[in-house]
């Protein structure tokens, strides 16, 4: 990750937490994201992929792409941006951008290898399509927490389990604009929830760090025990 000039934002590293848990939130753990389009849902099995789906309201057609492993869906400017993690080996971090939905495939689930008999292996109701996405960035080494919408602007929250930066994207590439944590902040099977008044949510525990990390608006705040 290269460096890059500070934008206005406050960040706040606090040891010492309320104690948050998932009960606090309404979640469907399938659908992670709705406008007045489409429902958009995602599966994952892991190493061995997962699948974004987006289901038109009107027609209730659903177009599918690869997608591993979705953390959290952003529409800014007309588009859809997906932010994938997987926190298996070395970790792996991607965004895809999807102008149209439905330039993407229909989605069908896969007929089974052995037409005699239901054989299935894990990973293949998985989508491996990537018609209609647009590949912004693929990093090896990396996790993302969060990605969110400031300014006309999409940011991440990423660590390279050394420490967490405050990122943005350019020429395929992260780069940092801040310090978030001198603790790497990461959590296996990330999810963001979003509050009423727009204020994201992550919940994270590791072997090293268990807290929160809070994101409104400019200000992001990780509340952490240790």
């Amino acid at each position: 990750m290269n460096c890059f000039g500070q934008d206005k934002f406050v960040i706040k590293d606090i040891v010492g937490q309320d104690g948050f848990s998932k009960n606090d939130f309404r979640i469907n753990s399938n659908n992670i994201f709705e406008d007045s389009l489409y429902i958009v849902s995602k599966t994952c099995n892991g190493e061995w992929g997962g699948t974004i789906k987006f289901k038109n309201k009107k027609t209730g057609i659903e177009y599918s792409a690869a997608s591993t492993c979705a953390v959290v869906v952003n529409k800014l400017n007309g588009k859809y941006y997906i932010t994938n993690t997987l926190a298996h080996m070395r970790g792996f971090s991607e965004i895809l951008e999807i102008s149209n939905p439905e330039l993407m495939v229909v989605f069908e689930l896969p007929k089974p290898r052995n037409r005699k008999a239901i054989v299935k292996y894990v990973g293949d109701d998985e989508s491996t399509s990537t018609n209609g996405t647009k590949q912004l960035v693929d990093s090896i080494g990396v996790l993302i927490l969060a990605s969110f919408p400031y300014n006309g602007q999409l940011y991440h929250i990423v660590t390279d389990f050394k420490k967490t930066f405050l990122t943005k994207i350019e020429n395929n590439r992260f780069l940092t604009i801040d310090t978030v944590s001198d603790k790497s902040i990461w959590t296996y099977n990330p999810e963001v929830f979003l509050k009423n008044n727009g204020q994201m949510v992550v919940l994270f525990k590791n072997q090293e760090v268990e807290g929160v990390l809070e994101i409104f608006e400019n200000q992001i705040t990780v509340r952490r025990k240790k």
